[in-house]
């Protein structure tokens, strides 16, 4: 068993948006009771997290732009950005206090006291540094990173959520100390529309961010497929002191938003397989949080599952929460996965 913490506070539930918005807390509160019901908390600490201040955020986020995010929330009233993240009162201390629950897990993990730390309140990567964006207010990856160069010297960034991390990508593009990896569906009218292979970092950041965009309908087989062909090679190459997982729930075969179709079984084997890496290359260091995910329960079956195999839980609890098999793609996805796979070997010299 490794020595595990969970970032939560029961604020983190404030962060919902009203109607029929598809972005609800209730994936967060199932993931917690899952894993309540399962004796998880006897072997893994929850943490609270502590509020972090203003100032800290100005690391990442303009000062005009929380400004007005603290006046939306006070009125409750508008949109943060184009359309996708209405205001609602009180959506400045909702966000803070999760992004502060990143902060908290990197400060864990910088000081040694736990090996894995998971929020699965976090994972805000379209948040940019003047604007919200896909229901993200506060980019809570980010900040986190930097956070953590203060003390570890280089971060590998795992994004496996469905839509690019476009927020969070940006905001450490010309980074040297960061690898920046993200796996999602891709094609122009899906958004966030970003993610091409071809965007590879710039200055001291080049070649540090790799794009693997996937056609819709691509399931485990080639998921993985694309993963240990790339994925693996360049972390091992990269040596990082530290792991940041993004594991959002919309690759999952049935979510409403993407056309992925990764099982609980693809998404288990690509988490074992960071694990594995964090004890490899980065003394155990690992931090999960959470990211998107619309069909909520199947969400916190993945978020539970993930977080059983980083914390070394006897694994019988919670085999009910699997599915049954693997999902297989077309080859039509077949073969458009594995050219995608070639031309990003050429782009990154992995052979």
């Amino acid at each position: 068993m490794h020595k595990t913490a969970f970032i939560w506070d029961d604020k983190y539930l404030d962060y919902s948006f009203p109607g029929d918005h598809p972005f609800k807390s209730l994936r967060e509160a199932m993931t917690k009771k899952f894993l309540e019901e399962r004796g998880a908390f006897h072997e893994i600490d929850i943490v609270k997290p502590k509020i972090i201040s203003e100032e800290l955020l100005s690391l990442i986020h303009s000062k005009e732009y929380i400004e007005f995010v603290k006046k939306k929330s006070e009125t409750g009233e508008g949109l943060l950005d184009d359309g996708d993240t209405p205001a609602f009162k009180g959506i400045f201390e909702a966000s803070l206090i999760r992004v502060s629950g990143t902060v908290t897990a990197v400060e864990l993990i910088g000081n040694s006291s736990y090996d894995h730390a998971v929020n699965v309140g976090g994972g805000f990567h379209h948040a940019k540094r003047s604007e919200a964006s896909g229901f993200c207010v506060f980019n809570d990856v980010a900040l986190g990173i930097k956070l953590a160069e203060r003390k570890l010297k280089k971060i590998a960034l795992i994004d496996i959520d469905g839509h690019h991390g476009d927020g969070t990508q940006y905001l450490l593009y010309d980074d040297p100390n960061v690898l920046k990896v993200s796996l999602h569906m891709y094609h122009q009218r899906f958004f966030p529309g970003t993610g091409s292979e071809e965007e590879i970092g710039e200055g001291n950041g080049k070649g540090l961010t790799i794009n693997i965009p996937l056609p819709p309908g691509t399931a485990d087989d080639m998921y993985l497929y694309a993963f240990n062909e790339i994925v693996v090679p360049k972390v091992k190459e990269f040596k990082p002191d530290l792991i940041f997982l993004l594991n959002g729930g919309d690759a999952y075969y049935e979510d409403p938003l993407v056309e992925l179709k990764l099982s609980t079984k693809g998404y288990l084997e690509v988490v074992r397989t960071i694990h594995s890496l964090s004890h490899q290359l980065s003394n155990g260091r690992l931090i999960m949080t959470g990211g998107g995910g619309y069909n909520y329960e199947a969400t916190a079956r993945i978020w539970t599952l993930s977080i059983a195999e980083i914390a070394g839980l006897d694994f019988t609890e919670f085999e009910n929460l699997e599915d049954c098999c693997f999902i297989a793609s077309s080859e039509f996805v077949k073969k458009r996965v594995m050219e995608i796979v070639e031309k990003l070997k050429k782009i990154h010299g992995i052979k």
